[in-house]
């Protein structure tokens, strides 16, 4: 733009009383316009208006009273809006006091508060019986785990007891310092023999299973066959 206006040898308040439009087109003749608004200020009045008296227009009896009806009208309007925007100047004066804005907000804040507070009640009701619920049902699952704790314990107390009566059974027969000479005895009398067999029947056969046969007397007398 100022390479522009140097090229044109203007100022600034050519550029600002013209249209000015540059436009650049790539691979093309750069082109400028200059389209005058008006008469530039600087400029005095042509020759040949110097010394001319405009001619004052004639205006009709009709034309002339449209007119000042018209106009009449317009001062008329114009009253009505200055009146206007005058009282809603002070109704904002009034509205912008200090003392009555403070007044404003602080109903604002008392209404405001009563429905805070209104809603704070709601939400306390809903929250306590929510709450109460959730005790009561806090209440019945540890009441319920201490019914199954208690339940565990006295499984495991059977437990214990069983097996201390099972051991106190089994006590009667264990060798102890006092019977451990009985018990030496004992064991070199019984000889136990666990070389037993049981048969389809029902049988028991110690030691050797099919028991041998006793030869019998006839058996006893045959010679011998010697093999050759």
């Amino acid at each position: 733009m100022r390479h522009t206006m140097r090229i044109m040898n203007v100022n600034n308040l050519t550029i600002g009383i013209t249209g000015f439009c540059e436009i650049f087109v790539p691979n093309s003749v750069y082109t400028q316009c200059v389209r005058w608004k008006r008469k530039p200020i600087w400029m005095p009045t042509a020759k040949s208006k110097v010394f001319r008296i405009p001619k004052k227009p004639v205006i009709p009896t009709e034309e002339h009273l449209e007119i000042q009806r018209l106009y009449n009208n317009y001062r008329t309007y114009i009253t009505s809006l200055r009146g206007y925007l005058v009282q809603v100047a002070k109704e904002n004066t009034v509205q912008c006091d200090q003392a009555v804005i403070e007044q404003a907000e602080k109903e604002d804040f008392q209404a405001c508060s009563a429905i805070n507070d209104e809603w704070n009640t709601e939400v306390a009701k809903i929250r306590e019986v929510r709450l109460a619920n959730m005790r009561e049902k806090r209440k019945e699952s540890i009441l319920q785990k201490l019914l199954q704790q208690e339940k565990r314990e006295e499984e495991r107390r059977n437990y214990v007891d069983e097996h201390i009566r099972k051991v106190k059974e089994e006590s009667l027969t264990f060798i102890t310092a006092e019977n451990v000479d009985a018990a030496i005895e004992e064991c070199l009398t019984n000889i136990v023999d666990y070389n037993r067999a049981l048969d389809l029947e029902g049988n028991w056969y110690d030691r050797e299973y099919p028991p041998k046969s006793v030869p019998s007397f006839e058996e006893t007398q045959k010679p011998a066959v010697i093999e050759n």
